[in-house]
């Protein structure tokens, strides 16, 4: 058991995202949203887990600077779990929410090998007609963007920013005030490019960055509550404001309050801690349970849809981390030097 508190944060990211979808694809706003019509829970979530992988392989880098030990260990982080839900969403959720008699005639395996090698959501035939977001597995598009801050990381790495961190410094402050600068007057829209890069891209790269910066200035950062509840508050209040000011915040006080809810020692928060980490596979199966539940029972209100998702969810996130995610991450140690194996599961 590690003495920390992440695998619990990512628990809690991706029950978060479950919790917004199952407002979303069954029509309704997300509440956080519709409050602060700046962000809504699930995208809390994904900022949450941006951030906290930025710090945490910016860690594993660190202890093993290879990049291809690096991409390696990221790879299968990724991949497995990926491929296995992947494959279950188009040939098990998609068929059972099919808006086409020929399913399987439409699909193309060439798309489906394509978007499994750059991890991107499964394209299909057109499926649950009537569903606000017709999609076998929605949740699965961030997941390209984790790949490509990793890739981004390694050339860092190779190009020896990862060891000037004041030079890390610059080209994060950069990053977010491209991202600050680009941020959309809308919720859920892309922002404005720049030099090619999609707007999402750069967002979520200042988030990525963000938590690799926390990592390098780590020894400099005092954890303190007083600290945390000044960021909390700030961070609650940049939820009212425009998306600049609130992408601003999101990158400096919620990489604050990730790192300290991450390091804080405590009795209670010790019993709640995971050996499991099944955020992974919830935020995997998130999504294609909730679209069939909105599908066969299109009445179900939002709340008891959340709570019964989860539910369903967490057994099949059990048996993606014991099957699946954990056989592939005890792969890593082939990479590691013996010193090193101690340093647990990173993301």
């Amino acid at each position: 058991m590690h003495n920390n508190n992440y695998n619990l944060l990512r628990l809690l990211f991706a029950v978060a995202v479950i919790y917004s979808h199952s407002f979303e694809l069954l029509g309704f706003p997300d509440p956080l949203e519709r409050m602060s019509s700046a962000m809504s829970a699930g995208t809390i979530g994904v900022c949450g887990f941006f951030l906290l992988s930025g710090y945490l392989t910016a860690q594993s880098w660190s202890h093993e600077p290879l990049a291809l030990a690096f991409l390696k260990k990221r790879a299968l982080r990724l991949y497995p779990a990926f491929i296995v839900a992947s494959a279950l969403s188009v040939l098990v959720v998609g068929p059972l929410g099919a808006s086409t008699q020929h399913y399987f005639a439409e699909w193309s395996p060439y798309k489906f090998v394509a978007d499994l090698i750059g991890l991107r959501q499964p394209r299909t035939p057109a499926v649950f007609a009537g569903s606000p977001v017709q999609s076998v597995n929605g949740a699965m598009w961030t997941i390209t963007f984790e790949l490509r801050c990793y890739l981004l990381l390694t050339v860092l790495g190779l190009c020896g920013v990862v060891k000037r961190r004041w030079a890390l410094l610059l080209l994060a402050v950069a990053v977010n005030v491209a991202a600050i600068l680009g941020a959309p007057h809308q919720r859920g829209a892309e922002g404005l490019p720049l030099f090619g890069v999609s707007g999402f891209m750069i967002w979520f790269a200042s988030m990525y960055l963000s938590g690799v910066c926390f990592y390098a200035f780590r020894e400099r950062i005092p954890l303190r509550a007083s600290l945390a509840a000044v960021a909390f508050i700030v961070f609650v209040a940049a939820l009212f404001g425009p998306q600049s000011v609130l992408r601003a915040v999101t990158s400096t006080m919620g990489a604050y309050l990730i790192l300290y809810c991450g390091q804080l020692q405590s009795s209670w928060l010790a019993k709640l801690r995971m050996r499991d980490d099944i955020s992974y596979g919830l935020y995997l199966y998130g999504w294609p349970v909730m679209q069939l539940t909105a599908h066969w029972l299109p009445s179900i209100v939002p709340l008891v849809a959340f709570t019964c998702v989860t539910a369903m969810c967490i057994p099949l996130a059990l048996a993606s981390w014991r099957r699946i995610e954990a056989p592939a991450l005890r792969l890593k140690r082939a990479t590691v030097p013996r010193g090193n194996l101690a340093l647990g599961r990173l993301r």
